[in-house]
């Protein structure tokens, strides 16, 4: 796909003597949302990882808006994929703003100081994840759903054009789960920046994601439009356990709960 901010062809990528793919290929667009879903060990996070450029794949290639990394070059291909790991780690004492504004890092130069404007990016997307009044909080005073949810505002501020998040709902409870979700939904539709997640509940996958990637953990996959490829069958050979589809009425998704 010419437009797509992610296009990988191809790909195979392993954990030591584990495959986690073989063959992939797959196309985010502007404004796509894809959900990564399977098993704890499946290697989501190492899959994740290396559509970030943050290690080799096995074979394959992954472009990022029509080049590869290596053409990128580490500055410029920063301006354009934010990642968020699963890990946190804050060695040093800053403030939650502090934190947030290291986001914008990949726009700043050599020696370039953030400015004004910088901040009030930041600022911002703190507000945006509900974080607005914290700005000198010691980031290591934060709860970890708060610590999360900053972690979310940095990649924000950051603004990139593809979003790849790892678990962003670890530590939010279901009211914060749900906001995280409209508001990285919402980014991606009205500024057309893509999101690849990695997330364990199938069912807002459905809702709010239009692609799906599901990894079995033997090196066989699963990828297509959201709607068409989580099924009940598919779910239940994916975890290991039987899942049932429910309809409930006035409602046009399915949920799908375990038996």
């Amino acid at each position: 796909m010419s437009d797509a901010i992610l296009s990988v062809r191809d790909l195979t990528v392993s954990i030591g003597p584990h495959q986690v793919c073989a063959g992939l290929d797959l196309d985010l667009a502007p404004g796509g949302r894809l959900a990564i879903l399977g098993r704890n060990g499946a290697g989501k996070s190492t899959l994740l990882a290396t559509l970030a450029g943050l290690r080799d794949a096995d074979a394959g290639e992954i472009r990022l808006a029509g080049q590869t990394y290596a053409a990128h070059g580490l500055q410029a291909a920063a301006r354009l994929r934010g990642w968020l790991g699963q890990e946190r780690g804050d060695p040093f004492a800053s403030t939650v703003l502090e934190t947030v504004m290291t986001g914008r890092h990949p726009h700043l130069g050599r020696w370039s100081w953030e400015s004004g404007a910088d901040a009030e990016i930041a600022r911002a997307a703190l507000a945006a994840t509900g974080l607005a009044g914290m700005e000198t909080r010691e980031v290591q005073t934060l709860s970890g759903g708060e610590r999360q949810r900053a972690a979310i505002a940095t990649l924000l501020a950051q603004q990139p054009r593809l979003y790849l998040l790892d678990e962003p709902l670890a530590h939010l409870d279901l009211n914060h789960q749900i906001a995280t979700l409209d508001l990285l939904a919402r980014r991606a539709r009205d500024e057309q920046v893509a999101l690849a997640l990695v997330l364990h509940e199938p069912n807002f996958a459905l809702r709010f994601c239009d692609q799906a990637l599901l990894l079995f953990g033997d090196g066989t996959h699963v990828a297509g439009p959201a709607r068409e490829v989580i099924d009940a069958a598919t779910l239940s050979r994916l975890y290991g356990h039987p899942l049932r589809r429910v309809d409930a009425p006035g409602h046009d998704q399915p949920v799908f709960v375990p038996e």
